[in-house]
């Protein structure tokens, strides 16, 4: 039950990313850029960088949550929900494949400790980054062919990683109340 109400605190807090990704990122990116540059991948894309966190900290426990708010947040960007879902699975799989590499390279699976030192979680996140944003638009390009656009996993690369960045910052300022919050989850 616990991880249940934790992966609906979660996915509710990636689906706010998401309206505002949607609301007020994705209007301002058209207004300030060639809006057929940010029609298929965002300069700032604010979930890339909140989802990365949330998988880096949480691991597996946070799949779901990662999981279903994707699909939401592309089915309110595209209205389409057949390629939300399999735009989300591919999303979900290239996180979470960095994220094991990393484990695994660490000797058994470990975790990243994020409690002591925040240039550990930064550098895990810029590096589950970019491999993430790779593997997401290679297997894009993979599922859609031809009908991908050119040089799109160099857009995925600049929008998450610069998501991300920003998203690691707020992360880093606010550190401590965002570890008490998940500290009070995980004890329930």
């Amino acid at each position: 039950m616990t991880a249940l109400i934790f992966n609906l605190q979660l996915f509710f807090l990636i689906v706010v990313v998401w309206v505002v990704q949607t609301q007020l990122i994705y209007p301002l990116e058209r207004t300030l850029l060639d809006p057929s540059w940010v029609e298929v991948a965002s300069m700032l894309f604010l979930p890339a960088g909140f989802k990365v966190i949330i998988a880096v900290i949480m691991g597996w426990m946070a799949a779901p949550a990662i999981l279903f708010s994707t699909i939401f947040g592309m089915w309110l960007h595209t209205d389409d929900l057949l390629f939300s879902t399999h735009f989300s699975v591919i999303s979900t799989v290239s996180l979470y494949i960095p994220i094991l590499l990393i484990r695994y390279l660490r000797g058994g699976f470990q975790g990243v400790d994020t409690t002591k030192e925040s240039t550990s979680l930064f550098r895990t996140a810029v590096v589950v980054t970019v491999i993430a944003a790779m593997l997401n638009a290679f297997f894009s390009t993979v599922l859609y062919g031809n009908s991908a656009p050119l040089g799109i996993w160099l857009r995925f690369l600049i929008g998450d990683l610069l998501g991300t960045v920003t998203v690691v910052g707020l992360v880093v300022l606010f550190r401590q109340s965002i570890y008490l919050w998940i500290a009070k989850r995980l004890e329930r």
